[in-house]
């Protein structure tokens, strides 16, 4: 159709249509910018959980096992460095104490891994016995 052709009233329903296209083009274009939002902080969440499943909650469970051998440490021993105490006499001690503090029990391997690191003064392990620390006497 010409535009010579075209009468006032179509060419104001053009006008309009062609406006109600254009808002409707903005409207998909915010649509768009929308879920692409959506999709971009889904990932994101994606990425929080794994590096909290991943990393985070490892190093939470480690602190949590930590804590408790140091607080079993604090709480309960006493430094001594003529004390011997067998190691399965340690271990029983420490597991003890976590179920009646609602501490984390830990293996008796990653027990006498990180005991035997403690400080001031630091343990010694001779022929299946720790040295240099005794259990508190109200403990044994």
């Amino acid at each position: 159709m010409e535009p010579s052709d075209q009468t006032p009233e179509q060419g104001k329903k053009i006008k309009y249509l062609e406006m109600e296209l254009n808002d409707l083009r903005q409207g998909l274009a915010i649509i768009a910018d929308y879920y692409q939002d959506l999709k971009d902080a889904s990932g994101s969440r994606d990425a929080t959980e794994t590096v909290d499943s991943e990393l985070l909650k490892p190093l939470i469970d480690d602190d949590l096992e930590f804590e408790s051998i140091w607080r079993f440490h604090e709480d309960l021993l006493v430094p001594d460095p003529f004390a011997r105490v067998p190691c399965e006499t340690m271990y029983d001690a420490f597991v003890r104490y976590c179920e009646r503090t609602g501490r984390t029990v830990v293996e008796q391997d990653a027990f006498e891994f990180v005991f035997a690191h403690m400080e001031k003064p630091r343990p010694g392990l001779e022929s299946g016995e720790w040295t240099g620390y005794r259990l508190r006497s109200d403990t044994t």
